[in-house]
């Protein structure tokens, strides 16, 4: 795998953390070069990107290079992966480089460059659907949480706020929390953030589907759960605070799969709603405030 880095010379340091072979550019213009030159399937790690960024140009150069865009830090358009920062970004590039792997240049070799497999069909899937009070919930079940396979996350929430609690949620866990990527395999050990989009599950990876703001939720946590029968590993679902009773159909539909299913306490939710209306058609494996929802994501997320 050849990774190209671009980020501000005054970043170069923190380069030395990320696996080698790669490249450090501190323009556009300089990572398309090495981009071109490289093998495909190569990956663009963007560090801190400038507000003033073409992402619309930038998205159609990388579109014939078949290169993966991550990037760390800094405010992306809808559908581009991110992480809050640098650091957070190495699960998803492989193991870091030796101290003499050339972080100066970015030249060296390093015998672990391989970017990390794509997860196995059996690492556990946690789903959670969450409303208006679902942030305040999510910060008690994420608070330093590390989960061992991969969590994705239905948050309702008006457009343009999905950066903000992306990054947010970034700052309470040391695992990566990402913006859904469409056709990236889904990796153990990630966090992913959907609000402002229909997302479903297709094997092992996410698919985007275009909502109508203000017309319906976004996004479905019906959809989201539902899809979720596709799964094959261990699977879990999680419906939290919420105003009506979106999530309520495909929890019950995941339960009656032999999925393991947990509801919030009404008594414990910001709006009671979609909890209550689960809990009126299935009884779910857990029924806890968030903190024993907390336990349950310990022990099988």
């Amino acid at each position: 795998m050849t990774l190209v880095v671009l980020l501000t010379p005054a970043d170069l340091g923190r380069a030395r953390t990320l696996p080698s072979p790669r490249r450090l550019c501190t323009s556009v213009g300089a990572a398309l070069t090495e981009l071109r030159r490289a093998p495909p399937a190569a990956t663009l790690l963007l560090v801190d990107p400038a507000p003033d960024l073409d992402w619309a140009d930038l998205r159609e150069q990388l579109r014939p290079l078949r290169t993966r865009l991550i990037v760390a830090g800094g405010r992306v358009p809808p559908g581009v992966r991110q992480v809050p920062t640098l650091e957070a970004a190495l699960p998803l590039l492989g193991r870091p480089a030796a101290p003499n792997g050339g972080a100066g240049t970015g030249m060296g070799t390093d015998r672990h460059g391989a970017a990390a497999d794509p997860a196995p069909a059996v690492m556990p899937l946690t789903l959670i659907g969450a409303s208006t009070g679902g942030p305040r919930a999510l910060q008690d079940l994420l608070t330093g949480l590390r989960p061992r396979g991969a969590v994705v996350i239905a948050q309702h929430l008006s457009e343009g706020f999905s950066d903000n609690l992306t990054q947010w949620l970034g700052t309470l866990t040391s695992a990566p929390v990402l913006n859904p990527a469409p056709g990236e395999p889904l990796r153990p050990g990630t966090i992913t953030v959907v609000s402002g989009t229909h997302v479903t599950l297709s094997g092992d990876t996410l698919r985007v589907h275009p909502g109508q703001p203000g017309r319906e939720y976004l996004p479905s946590i019906d959809r989201l759960f539902q899809s979720g029968l596709t799964w094959r590993g261990p699977l879990n679902a999680v419906l939290l605070s919420g105003m009506g009773d979106d999530g309520a159909a495909g929890l019950a539909a995941l339960h009656a799969a032999a999925a393991r299913t947990a509801v919030q306490d009404p008594d414990s939710a910001t709006v009671p709603s979609m909890p209550a209306q689960a809990l009126a058609r299935v009884r779910p494996s857990v029924q806890a405030d968030p903190h024993g929802l907390r336990v349950f994501l310990e022990r099988h997320a």
